[in-house]
């Protein structure tokens, strides 16, 4: 006789009618009582047909996270969010008064100027000091015409941004005729930090170093407080300029605010798929700063209510150049177990780790755009079980034990562009799989270790007026390869596509669009919004590589419109709640509250 048992490509989280068959020779009862061999008319008994119960996912270990396709991109990328008008860090630098016209003096001393030279300037070309200089070469002119001239070299620097620099007209012999203004480009003699703790000088002040190189540049120096002001290791950053002891040379104050060493979240939500629990209940917590260098080291643990899922996750990151290149070490194990009492008999479950080293490099970073590099290497280890200790291959592509082994290179590259009406996020990454460390190797086209897969994401955030913000994404994985479970695209739940349960489809390539206008219903006394309505579209799909013998639904194209309420009845508590209608009425579609297209989440940061 043969017996049927729901398997989903090796514990993707697919709420589709696929099936495997038990092998005759399963030597294990199903109560958990050892040592018995199965009857195989008694396991068909105590297994459901499929018209009597809606059939369960088993969703990967590697993907409860609730986008799991953002998850497997190695190290955050800044927030698109468009700068907040804010004041300057650095206080205005006051504008020179003219020198008033001089008014003709007969007995003051003339020069006969042949040419003006100009000495020092690293900045200014003939472009620019010619019409300057030229109108008084082959005049005879006073020395308060010479100075109008430094004044206005001196201006010309002022009016771009080179706060501390001037043009003087320094005491010299005069041969000849030639008349030489002398440039002395600003430059800082030092920078003096107040209010550091437990951070290191040496942070602030390799950061604002990087907006110091002469002639000093207004400009470059705020940017650079700005970006240290926005640090989240801070709550404020002051600072000001005062002379130095040389000609151009200036002294940088700079007072710091240091910010809590820890800081945290407690949320609860129902982004998990229903066959191990829908509603999860968790935290992270982080702490900055842990040895003085700007280190971070953080914890988050995840599980459902039902006791199907936990998830935790370990980093720890640390800066190693003022542009914030950062190296950062992940640690992912998680778990999880099929909880439907219709198939609690088979006691199916999964497990995996994730172990990740990654490095990413800012080459151009400043509060209005940031462009970076990463690289980085995960090692991932997943199982699959049936009877709780009996490995099992659910779908094709695991060994015949359940295991499920990949070594990927991951090289990405991310970039932000703020404007003063919105932002743009792009982010990329190539994954490569490699055949080392005892990589799951199959033949082609069954899914291994082995591939090449390019996964994209675009975001716009753009304010429609004082009210109104509307945040576009798509999402886009592309490979030619037949993939594991691990590194397929998913679609489907609270932050993917609303309207159809978690990780309701999978594939090896997949796209996501979304399009939400947040309308603002009320504010605070601070003018922050604390209530609004989100109308929102979400529509999405999946498809194998060719000869992939993974089967997909027959559904794999799908859509949904709805609404969301976020609120914040307090500081830092925050509810979203989620009510969408799918266009496509899926066959395999469950009774969940995210079937029926509910999804909320409650958090609150501390």
């Amino acid at each position: 006789m043969q017996r049927w048992l729901f398997g989903s490509e090796c514990g993707v989280a697919i709420a589709g009618s696929l099936f495997c068959f038990l092998p005759q020779a399963l030597a294990v009862t199903p109560e958990g009582i050892p040592g018995g061999v199965v009857n195989p008319e008694t396991l068909v008994a105590q297994v459901p047909s499929p018209s009597q119960v809606p059939l369960p996912q088993l969703p990967d270990p590697s993907q409860l996270a609730p986008d799991p396709n953002r998850d497997r991109l190695i190290q955050p990328a800044p927030t698109p969010t468009a700068p907040e008008p804010s004041q300057p860090v650095l206080p205005p630098t006051p504008t020179p008064t003219p020198s008033p016209e001089p008014s003709p003096n007969p007995q003051a001393p003339t020069i006969t100027v042949t040419s003006i030279k100009v000495i020092g300037s690293t900045i200014l070309g003939a472009t620019e000091l010619n019409p300057l200089t030229q109108p008084l070469e082959g005049q005879t002119v006073t020395l308060e015409q010479l100075r109008q001239v430094a004044d206005a070299i001196t201006q010309l620097y002022l009016d771009r941004g080179y706060i501390t620099s001037r043009a003087i007209l320094t005491d010299q012999t005069i041969t000849d005729g030639v008349v030489q203004i002398q440039v002395v480009e600003g430059s800082l003699e030092r920078i003096e930090i107040e209010g550091t703790q437990r951070l290191s000088q040496s942070y602030v002040r390799n950061r604002i170093q990087l907006g110091t190189t002469p002639p000093l540049s207004r400009d470059k120096l705020e940017d650079q407080l700005r970006l240290l002001k926005a640090d989240p290791l801070f709550t404020n950053v002051e600072a000001s300029l005062r002379a130095g002891t040389q000609l151009g040379q200036s002294i940088l104050i700079v007072q710091v605010t240091e910010a809590k060493a820890i800081d945290g979240l407690l949320q609860t939500d129902n982004y998990s798929p229903p066959s191990v629990g829908a509603v999860r209940l968790g935290g992270a917590i982080s702490y900055r700063n842990l040895t003085g260098i700007g280190d971070q080291l953080s914890a988050s643990y995840f599980g459902t209510t039902r006791g199907g899922s936990d998830a935790f996750d370990f980093n720890y990151s640390v800066p190693v150049n003022a542009m914030n290149g950062t190296v950062q070490l992940r640690v992912a194990p998680s778990k999880n177990r099929i909880v439907d009492p219709a198939f609690r008999a088979l006691d199916i479950r999964g497990e995996t780790s994730l172990y990740e080293l990654s490095y990413r490099q800012p080459l151009l970073r400043t509060p209005r755009e940031e462009l970076a590099l990463s690289l980085g290497f995960a090692l991932q280890d997943g199982q699959t079980f049936l009877f709780n200790d009996l490995g099992f291959p659910f779908g094709v592509g695991p060994d015949a034990e359940g295991n499920s082994k990949t070594r990927v290179l991951k090289f990405g590259q991310d970039y932000v562009k703020r404007d003063p009406q919105g932002a743009w996020a792009l982010r990329s990454q190539f994954s490569l799989g490699l055949g080392i460390l005892n990589a799951t190797e199959n033949e082609a086209p069954t899914p291994d270790g082995r591939f090449l897969s390019w996964l994209a994401q675009m975001q716009r955030v753009q304010r429609l007026g004082n009210s109104n913000l509307l945040i576009a994404q798509l999402d886009l994985q592309l490979t030619p390869n037949s993939l594991l479970p691990s590194q397929q695209f998913v679609i489907g739940g609270g932050q993917s596509l609303r309207g159809y349960r978690q990780n309701v489809r999978s594939g090896d390539n997949g796209f996501r669009f979304s399009i939400e206008d947040r309308i603002t219903v009320l504010r605070d006394e601070a003018g922050l919004p604390t209530i609004q309505l989100a109308p929102f579209f979400d529509m999405g799909a999946v498809w194998n590589r060719a000869g992939n013998p993974n089967p997909l639904p027959s559904q794999t194209f799908l859509a949904a419109i709805g609404l969301g309420l976020l609120w914040q009845p307090i500081p830092r508590l925050n509810l979203r709640l989620n009510y969408a209608i799918p266009f496509v009425d899926i066959s395999d579609r469950g009774n969940d509250a995210q079937d029926e297209g509910f999804t909320f989440s409650l958090s609150y940061e501390f």
